[in-house]
């Protein structure tokens, strides 16, 4: 009995160390998951993974994707490295652990696995003018590991009759719904849908539209599946050219942030008990005061896109990308590997908890210290393993080689990223 009780006590008291690990560097999983066979037991077991992201709460950013194309649309901002190389470069939406590509392939770089879904069906009078969302189908969620859960993708498309429709698919029975409809003007208006990422906000999707001189907001309802065109602010209607990005913070506003060379302002809709909406505008903030103080070489700016449920925005620049919160004003560079090009492109964070794959970390656990020393004098070789992992080649067959594949797919080494090829073409996610 007492013997019992001390083995629960030991739990308890590396549980309590095991669950204040970072999550925001989830290579401190992969080695705790080594020092015995006690943590890696813990490591590994789910009521101990939903107590640690119950204690974390909020997922860490893993990683940033982007709809620039290029071999890898995958920029790792940690040591995490995402599970498989898809074969597809056009990201289109990223959201609660899932990556959805334009030729409509979801990806989960947290376990490598992807699905394939049927094209949607458009009229023969669709202009290809498309935008796309991906979100979690579980009401309550609190989506800090439903990457393996059912979720929606929502689709609106631009006809050349101007009419915007709206189609959902399922992924619990693998079909499309019924389509949405909205006639957004004459067939002579200039309107289009804009590459920027639409957000979550109040219970639906919203998307930037690009209608004749002025810029507008498509709004989705997820509840009664109803589409609308939301008017903004006229000094934002009028200032289409400019650089925008849609912002959806917590408490479930929608605002709009507007860049005018290094000059950004918000705007903030409101609406009143009457159910009328109207625009506050933010004070105007010198983003060259700001950025400038990281680093004087730059000289010009762009939004690139949001994280929701935050008042942060990404801005790219001639020598990087930073991220931006609005309350602080406090610019945090996060690659140099994303820059301003001659071509728009959209930025999308990658956030989860990091879930070492139980069936590897299981086997680990039974390796021995002449395994482990072996991996640590072949480190070196580490890059030129990564050409096995790209092309789907496995090392089960042996522990050492799980724990070759577990140290190589686990956030351990940063590979390096290809260098984006800069292109004039112009597309849409």
């Amino acid at each position: 009995m007492e013997d019992a009780l001390e083995i629960k006590d030991v739990e308890e008291i590396v549980e309590a160390i095991l669950i204040r690990l970072p999550p925001g560097e989830p290579e401190n999983f992969v080695c705790a998951s080594l020092v015995c066979k006690l943590w890696c037991h813990l490591l590994s077991d789910n009521g101990f993974l939903g107590r640690y992201r119950a204690f974390h709460n909020t997922p860490p950013m893993l990683g940033l994707l982007h709809s620039w194309f290029c071999n890898d649309p995958f920029i790792p901002i940690t040591k995490f490295i995402p599970r498989g190389h898809p074969k597809h470069n056009n990201v289109a939406f990223c959201r609660h652990g899932r990556v959805l590509f334009s030729d409509w392939v979801i990806w989960f770089p947290m376990t490598g696995n992807t699905r394939e879904l049927p094209a949607p069906q458009r009229g023969e009078n669709w202009n290809t003018d498309e935008c796309a969302a991906v979100l979690c189908a579980v009401d309550g969620c609190d989506h800090g590991a439903c990457q393996s859960g059912p979720f929606f993708v929502v689709s609106v498309g631009l006809d050349e009759e101007k009419v915007a429709t709206t189609i959902v698919y399922s992924s619990e029975t693998s079909t499309w719904s019924a389509p949405t409809s909205l006639d957004l003007g004459f067939i002579e208006s200039d309107i289009s849908l804009s590459w920027m990422p639409g957000v979550l906000s109040g219970g639906a999707l919203h998307f930037t539209l690009m209608h004749d001189a002025r810029l507008g907001v498509l709004k989705y309802d997820l509840g009664t599946s109803c589409l609308s065109e939301i008017e903004p602010a006229f000094e934002i209607q009028s200032a289409r050219y400019d650089s925008h990005a849609l912002i959806a913070p917590e408490d479930g506003q929608l605002g709009i942030a507007r860049l005018n060379g290094f000059n950004l302002s918000a705007y903030w809709r409101e609406v009143c008990h009457d159910q009328v909406a109207t625009w506050k505008k933010s004070e105007v903030i010198d983003l060259k005061k700001h950025l400038l103080a990281s680093d004087p070489m730059i000289s010009h700016t762009e939004l690139v896109g949001s994280v929701e449920r935050t008042a942060i925005i990404f801005a790219t620049t001639n020598i990087g990308t930073y991220m931006i919160d609005l309350k602080s004003l406090r610019p945090k560079k996060l690659t140099s590997e994303l820059r301003l090009f001659n071509h728009p492109w959209a930025l999308f964070p990658y956030f989860s908890f990091y879930n070492p794959p139980v069936g590897q970390v299981e086997n680990v656990a039974g390796l021995g210290e002449s395994e482990m020393g072996s991996i640590d004098e072949e480190s070196g070789e580490s890059e030129s393993r990564s050409s096995d992992r790209e092309s789907g080649e496995s090392d089960a067959g042996s522990s050492e080689g799980e724990m070759r594949k577990l140290m190589l797919e686990a956030p351990m080494v940063k590979q390096k990223k290809p260098k984006l090829e800069t292109s004039s073409t112009k597309h849409r996610p």
